[in-house]
């Protein structure tokens, strides 16, 4: 019998011969010297690249010839704008016609997580019974593409693992990490990335000499971006070339000094560094002396910051991976900093080179560059704030996921998936501050809401599935909500093929359901285990499960998990040769799901009734349902692997 999954490739325009479900890769032009099309998942230059001509040069010299090149140096020194400039070069190098690919690791805590940000930024969706890491090598097994690791340091042990074993399986890989410690794996090779040019000789050079040297143009180009007025004359060239070799020519010391053209000018600026420089010779010896230039600029960056301004910087940096205007409102204030003044300080932090701004599905978000987050995070310790900012943040956080509990059951759901992709890395810091702080009841609201149908229709199976496992190992709790824990994490098992987990979880949701008399989750647990049973051939069962489900769903007046209930049981009349009664119950479910116009029903529903139909030979209108069924889920965000899900 033809599986929905395999029925849904079936019709799938896009060639699906790999394994996994990647996204559609480059194939060669007719002239076989340049890709058709490079995948778009380069983030976009909030400015313009300033310098480094030869270096880039030299990297792209390397990279046709090494399997992994890593570009180390200290926080601020560039690497993650080299390594963005290298992968839009590479897109159209002869040597990786299957494109580049950019995987963002900053935000992540979790060494367990990389392979599925790995995965994410590929477009590969998990599969059952697959592992990851598998899956991963066997895609890019042979592919000429440049993957790009970006911020490696923190999780450098995991990174080695998976990349010695990505580059062990797959020969015409190409790895590009950054990362403040190179990862020691054979193979390697280690390129420090230097400071922006400068000039060498002890005189000043005259004003169209020193502006071709890349620390003075990224100095220029930063002030005249917030000070249009601002120019290089032969009354600042020597203060300007004073402020640049005094930062060493690092790019993050020398945006932030250049954000001060505003309120003070080139000689003040160059007068308090050598200030802040001097005042940092007295401790931290031990520091390389470009940390030292560093942390002396970001710490007079920091003590010329207003109070209000100064309170905010630092509490931003309990976000993780970014944050909108409207949760730095509800997190950041208090009778410190009013709510209405939060866009001005924020605008403010923009302006100082501080926080970026950018725009991420209609709606303006701020976030740090990882070496900033870390300087304000510890000044969120040194303020005795670090305590009580995770509980606002969770607190927020927990909110939005019950708003969206009812949006995602809505023709607003993939606007509301996207949402929640967006603030991902918050939702899985605020889990991690819930679970570690003791806060599991607050931890099971977030796991048995919209997170898990997230998860589900986003790929993140063996993340949500570990994430239930741990509430489950803490709330021991016989309530309704360890019910619902139970049985979002026994749906999670059944697409992994884990049926014999599934079956535990399930069941035990059900028994304790039944204990308590929760006649919707009990129904909502009978949808569930009929699919399983269903799925595995034992069809007496499935249909008494789905015969008590529809009774109770018809008599609640559920429709929303009624539509997977009629659909379900017709696939179990498919299975038993019923094919009329299984095409009228599909039909039944399709026409409610398009009536309560919720996106993953209507595809759902479309893809059993084309199953139906493909059983009675109407192949071709079979393929005009799986074709829009395709197009929903891809909307989605899913490609089809989420079928029949539950939920």
């Amino acid at each position: 019998m033809l599986g929905l999954y395999d029925l849904m490739l079936s019709f799938n325009h896009v060639s699906v011969s790999e394994k996994g479900s990647p996204r559609s890769f480059p194939e060669r032009g007719p002239d076989d010297a340049t890709p058709r099309c490079i995948p778009a998942n380069l983030p976009t230059p909030l400015n313009r690249f300033i310098g480094r001509e030869q270096e880039i040069v030299e990297i792209r010299g390397l990279l046709p010839t090494t399997q992994l090149l890593t570009l180390t140096g200290t926080g601020g020194c560039g690497k993650t704008r080299l390594a963005l400039r290298i992968g839009a070069e590479a897109s159209s190098m002869a040597a990786f016609p299957h494109g580049v690919c950019w995987v963002e690791l900053a935000a992540l805590t979790d060494p367990v997580l990389i392979p599925q940000q790995m995965a994410a930024s590929l477009g590969i969706m998990e599969q059952a019974g697959r592992r990851l890491t598998e899956m991963l090598s066997d895609f890019l097994q042979s592919k000429k593409l440049l993957l790009i690791l970006d911020n490696c340091e923190h999780l450098v042990t995991a990174c080695a693992h998976l990349v010695e074993l990505l580059l062990s399986t797959c020969p015409a890989l190409c790895i590009l990490a950054t990362s403040r410690e190179f990862l020691n794996i054979p193979g390697e090779r280690v390129w420090l990335v230097p400071s922006l040019s400068l000039p060498e000789t002890s005189y000043l050079p005259s004003l169209e000499e020193l502006v071709r040297y890349g620390a003075i143009q990224l100095f220029l180009e930063r002030a005249a971006a917030i000070l249009p007025s601002f120019q290089l004359t032969g009354e600042n060239a020597a203060a300007v070339l004073q402020i640049c070799r005094r930062l060493d020519g690092i790019p993050l010391a020398t945006e932030l000094a250049a954000a001060r053209v505003t309120v003070l000018s080139v000689e003040q600026i160059a007068a308090r560094l050598d200030d802040a420089a001097r005042l940092l010779t007295g401790g931290r010896r031990t520091a390389l002396p470009r940390q030292q230039t560093l942390r002396a600029t970001m710490d007079w960056s920091y003590s010329l910051l207003s109070e209000q301004e100064c309170i905010l910087f630092r509490r931003l940096s309990v976000f993780a991976g970014g944050l909108t205007l409207e949760a730095a409102e509800a997190v950041c204030t208090d009778a410190a900093i009013a709510e209405a003044e939060i866009l001005d300080l924020l605008a403010r932090l923009v302006d100082k080179s501080l926080v970026l701004v950018e725009e991420r599905g209609g709606e303006g978000r701020y976030r740090f560059l990882e070496t900033i987050r870390q300087y304000a995070l510890e000044r969120l310790w040194e303020a005795g704030e670090a305590a009580r900012l995770p509980e606002r943040h969770w607190t927020w956080y927990t909110e939005l996921v019950e708003r969206a509990e009812q949006e995602t059951f809505s023709p607003q759901q993939a606007a509301w998936f996207n949402r929640i992709e967006r603030d991902h890395d918050n939702l899985r810091a605020a889990l991690r501050y819930l679970l570690e702080g003791g806060r599991v009841g607050i931890a099971a609201r977030i796991g048995a809401g919209a997170l898990w149908h997230f998860w589900l229709y986003r790929g993140y199976l063996t993340e949500g599935r570990n994430v239930l496992e741990r509430i489950l190992q803490q709330y021991v709790a016989q309530t309704a909500t360890r019910a619902w824990i139970l049985l979002n994490a026994g749906v999670l098992a059944r697409y992994q093929d884990d049926w014999s987990r599934a079956t535990v979880l399930l069941e035990e949701s059900l028994d304790l359901s039944r204990t308590l008399r929760e006649r919707q989750l009990i129904a909502y647990i009978l949808n569930a285990l009929g699919e399983l049973r269903c799925s595995r051939g034992d069809y007496e069962r499935a249909t008494t499960l789905y015969d008590e489900c529809l009774s109770l769903l018809r008599e609640l007046g559920d429709r929303r998990v009624l539509v997977l209930a009629l659909s379900g049981w017709g696939q179990v009349l498919r299975a038993l040769g019923a094919y009329e009664q299984s095409s009228a119950l599909c039909e039944e479910s399709l026409a409610l799901a398009r009536e309560l116009g919720v996106p993953d029903r209507i595809a759902a529903s479309l893809t059993h009734l084309a199953s139906a139909l493909l059983e009675q030979g109407n192949g071709e209108q079979a393929r005009a349902l799986c074709e829009e069924s395709l197009a929903i889920w891809q909307q989605l965000g899913n490609p089809g692997t989420a079928g029949a899900a539950t939920g």
